[in-house]
This record gives structure tokens, sequence and C-alpha cells, in this order.
């Protein structure tokens, strides 16, 4: 809760404008039956029918003063909520994009969605319904139980009576589905996996045709929320007709008990109605504060969620860290690593390259290849060894810095809903220049031009209106417009064909002459050119060279060869 009353302190005074605003309300709103006892108990017997309309008056003011007041603060309060949720929705986000890897894969997709739509939802209805109900429902419940021990308090006895039972069912029901509430949400990040695994997935589910059993597994997902949802409501409904009953059995006694005091006291009348229309206050104040407590719970709940999140530690490691003398400029020294901690996903890797130079990577699905590359791109930290650049350790380079040395294109990164020349520059402020030259060396430019209009033609969420092998030429040319220190192609260019491949090799090649490259692949002809080829398998490098020394002596390396390229050296 600290951090949300920091998005909450700047918004302080129109805070305060609108819970004074609910305050004179609320108190119009107490004087209302007060003022008719008056008429009915006092002024009407007197036959005083300047004072009947004076009261009146005063009735009506006093409504026009709870109407107006009561407008005002629900606008205050839905501008209030709605800037600060806004507030807390924008910084959300940008920490989620700005998430490590690491942290990012412990909250998941889906937690993440879900903190950023039904979280700050959550939050949203706390502080509306706290500054329009917060304030109300307590004078309302207070005042009128001050009130109408001075209208009479034998009555008032029996409103104490009650508000026991009230108070015990609002506290057993808010326990009861606190917790369900809390499954709720569960649930909810469910469905939000399920709902994005299919978005991502939908043309390998219909080529599959597995729609139906999509939406069955959907179905499950979707029957489970609405089922604890369902439970949880039917449960709060329980409030409204079980307070409803103890609320008709007071008025009951309320009148019989008003009835009896009438035979013997004069002027009761006034009382007995007042003393009613108090009785319904303050049971309806009472069910207002069950409300407000079980969104205060949930927006609680919803709160340390989203705490969580903006709270995580950053990982820009710009902390200084000794230089290292190396004959390298890309140096990988006895670096192992494991996703779970328990299991070693690389082990002991360590190989060196100088400016300019081109790394071949090469090994079975599942052998570490990007988990390469990810430690590369400091997306995670090595458990053990060393990374350097230019002899700096990589967890001492600030990660904007970072960032603007590396230029990497995976084998299926993100494309989104924009034109081409925009997806190159991915809004980095490239020049229309620098544009044109990544995508000619990425053999993309004959391609685009021939598209209606050409490097503004707009590109589908995903590049669904592109081929396999246009998109991935247009991620190669968004590695390359920036003009990267390191480039590193992440299996990359899979879906080329063999001339097409080589051709961007040897672009590369000459247009990145100081470029340290690194070539993901499981083509041989790929990376058989390259100055230094690693081949992993299980996380360890068991092979290491030129293509020609691998060849001599890697069986495995040897092996693919024979079978991708007939043991031909060349391409």
């Amino acid at each position: 809760m600290r951090k949300l009353f920091e998005y909450i302190k700047p918004y302080s005074f129109l805070i305060f404008v609108a819970l004074f605003l609910k305050t004179l309300a609320a108190f119009a709103e107490l004087f209302i039956p007060k003022l008719l006892a008056d008429i009915v108990d006092e002024a009407i017997p007197a036959n005083d029918i300047s004072r009947v309309y004076m009261l009146g008056a005063v009735m009506i003011g006093m409504a026009v003063l709870a109407l107006f007041g009561n407008i005002f603060a629900n606008r205050f309060a839905a501008i209030n909520s709605g800037k600060i949720t806004q507030n807390i929705r924008h910084d959300l986000f940008e920490k989620t994009i700005r998430l490590d890897l690491e942290d990012a894969d412990k909250y998941g997709t889906s937690s993440l969605i879900s903190r950023l739509t039904s979280d700050t939802y959550n939050i949203n209805s706390m502080i509306g319904r706290m500054q329009r109900m917060g304030v109300r429902a307590p004078i309302l419940l207070v005042g009128g139980i001050i009130i109408t021990l001075t209208i009479n308090a034998r009555l008032t006895l029996i409103l104490v009576a009650v508000l026991p039972f009230v108070a015990g069912t609002v506290y057993y029901i808010t326990k009861k589905t606190i917790p369900i509430y809390t499954d709720v949400q569960k649930n909810l990040d469910d469905m939000v996996r399920t709902v994005e695994e299919n978005a991502a997935g939908v043309r390998v589910i219909k080529a599959l045709s597995k729609s139906e059993y999509e939406k069955g597994r959907f179905h499950a997902v979707n029957d489970r929320l609405v089922k604890r949802e369902i439970y949880a409501s039917a449960l709060m409904a329980l409030t409204n007709p079980l307070t409803g009953l103890f609320l008709n059995l007071g008025l009951c006694a309320v009148i019989a008990v008003g009835a009896y005091i009438s035979l013997t006291e004069s002027a009761i009348s006034g009382k007995l109605l007042a003393f009613m229309t108090y009785f319904t206050i303050i049971l309806n104040a009472m069910i207002g504060v069950t409300k407000i407590f079980v969104m205060l719970s949930r927006g609680i709940a919803s709160a340390r969620r989203i705490t969580e999140v903006l709270e995580t530690p950053a990982r820009d490691r710009g902390v200084p860290a000794p230089a290292r003398e190396s004959g390298g400029y890309l140096v990988f020294d006895d670096v192992s690593f494991s996703y779970n901690k328990n299991e070693n996903n690389l082990d002991g890797i360590s190989f060196s390259l100088k400016k300019g130079e081109t790394l071949g990577i090469i090994g079975a699905t599942g052998s570490g290849k990007s988990t390469i590359v990810s430690l590369l791109n400091n997306f995670y930290s090595p458990d053990k060894g060393n990374i350097y650049i230019d002899g700096t350790d990589i967890r001492a380079v600030p990660n904007k810095k970072l960032r603007k040395m590396i230029g990497t294109a995976f084998q299926n990164d993100f494309i989104t809903t924009a034109t081409v020349s925009e997806n190159i520059s991915f809004f980095r402020g490239i020049s229309d220049e620098d544009i044109k030259h990544a995508a000619a060396v990425a053999q993309a430019d004959q391609y685009i031009n021939e598209l209606e209009g050409g490097y503004g033609h707009d590109i589908n969420a995903r590049g669904t209106n592109l081929s396999g092998g246009q998109k991935q030429r247009l991620l190669i040319a968004r590695a390359l417009a920036a003009k990267p220190d390191i480039l590193i192609l992440d299996d990359s260019a899979s879906a080329l064909d063999y001339k097409t491949d080589m051709n961007l090799r040897r672009e590369i090649k000459n247009a990145l002459k100081d470029t340290t490259t690194v070539i993901i692949a499981q083509r041989i002809s790929s990376i058989k050119n390259a100055d230094l080829i690693i081949v992993l398998n299980d996380g360890k490098i068991i092979g290491k060279g030129t293509h020609e020394e691998l060849l001599a002596s890697c069986e495995e390396y040897r092996e693919i060869s024979e079978i991708q390229m007939g043991g031909v050296a060349n391409a």
C-alpha cells in the first residue's frame, strides 16, 4: 500500500475536495428526516404554516445540497481514480517491458497481463469507491445512530439489537468470499494464458485441425473461472437479502414499539417516521461499509501484486568492474548457466573472437545455442564465469549502451502493425538511407520495392501478410539498421534458400568489416566460412575450430557435413 500512496499523493487536494463534498452531502442527508419529524410533530400540530414552509424550504435546500454534493464528489472521484490508475498502468507497463527475462519468466506473461488489466481495474474501483463511500457510509452510520438516540433511546435499543446480526452476517460472508476472489484471480491468469497461447499459435492450430480441441480447452478454463465467480457472487448476493431480513424485522419491531409508545405519549408519529427513515439509512450504510471492505480487500491484494512488479530491482548492470586484458574482443570465459538453477543449460563455455571476426554455432535442438544469445544480450546473468566485450565484463555495461552495441535477429521475432520502414527502424530514429542500406544487405530490398507502397507498405500484426523468408530478411535488416558492433543471427536465415543465404553472408562480410558476428544455424553452409565454429551438445562444447579443423577433429560435425553437403567443403 505504501507504493499506492505515492500515486495518490499528487491528487491529495482533489481527493480532499471530493471527500469534503461527500461530507457535506452526507450531513445534508442526515438532517432531512429530522426536519420532517419537526414538521409533523411540532409545526403541523401548532398550525404554524410559516414554520412548515420554512422547514420545507430547508429540506429542499438540504436535498439540493446532497444532490449536487454527491454529483460533483462522484465526478471528482471518477477523475481522481482514473488519473491515478492511468499513472499506475503507465508505470507498470513501462516496468513490464523493461523487466529482465529472469524476472519476466518468474511472473509469467499471463500474470503480467492480468496485473495490467484486472488488477489495475481493482485499484480503480477501490480508489473510486473509497472516495464515494469511504466518508459517506461511516457518517450516515455513526450520525444516524447518534440522531436516533436523541429522537428516542428506547427505539434505538431495537437498532442496537439488530446491528450485531447484520455485522455478523457481513463478517462471515466477507471472510468466505475474499479467498474465493483470490482464487478467481488465479483462474483469470489461466484464462489469459490460454487466450494468449491460442492467439500466438492460431496458424498451427488451424493447420493441425485442432480448433475444436482448443475450444474445449478454453471452455474448461472459462468454466472453472465462471464457476468460481458465480460461487463468489452467490455468497456476496446473500448479503442484501439477509441484511434486508434483519432490517424488515427491525422495522416491524420499531413500528410495534412505536405504536405502543404512541398510546402513552403525544407527538410520536413524526419521530416514528423519522426513526424508520434513519433505521433504513443506518442499515444501508452498513451494507455500504461491507462493500467498501470487500473492494478494499480486493484492491489491497491487487496493489500488492502490482507493487511486486514495480519494485522488482532493476538489473541494469552499470557497476564498476575490473577490465580484463585479453586477446579477444568478445570473450566467453568458462561460462555456465541454468534456468532452473538445478541442471546446467550451459556448462564451461569458453571462446574468444577478435573484432570483426565471425563465430558460427551449430548443435542439436536444446543444446544451448539460443541460451548463449540470451547471455550475450544480458537477458540473463551467468551462474559461473564471465562474458567480456572489449575487455569489460558485460555486467558492468549499462543495458542502454549494450543494446546499442548489439543487433540481434531471432528466428521468430516481433513484427508490429506498421510500415516496412517503421518495422526496420522500430522507432529508433534511423535515417531512410540507413534503413534502405540495411534492407539491401539483408537481401530484402528487392521484395520490398515490389510491395505496394514499397517501404511505406503496411505490415499486419506478426507479419501475417509476409512469407517466412520475407519476415526473416526484414528482421535481419532491423538488426543491421543501427550499425551494431556485434551482430547476432539466431537461426534467422532458416527460411532462406541457399542462394539468398550465401548472398546475405557475403554482403554482411563486405558491408560490416568491423562488426563481430555470431551466427547460429542448422546448416553448415551458413557457418562454414566463419573464423571460429563451436559445436554444442547438451550445453557443452564438443568441437571448436574452423570448418576444415572440425571436419578432421569432430565426428559429430563431420557427420552433419556429410549429411548436408556430402562432405564437400564448399557451398
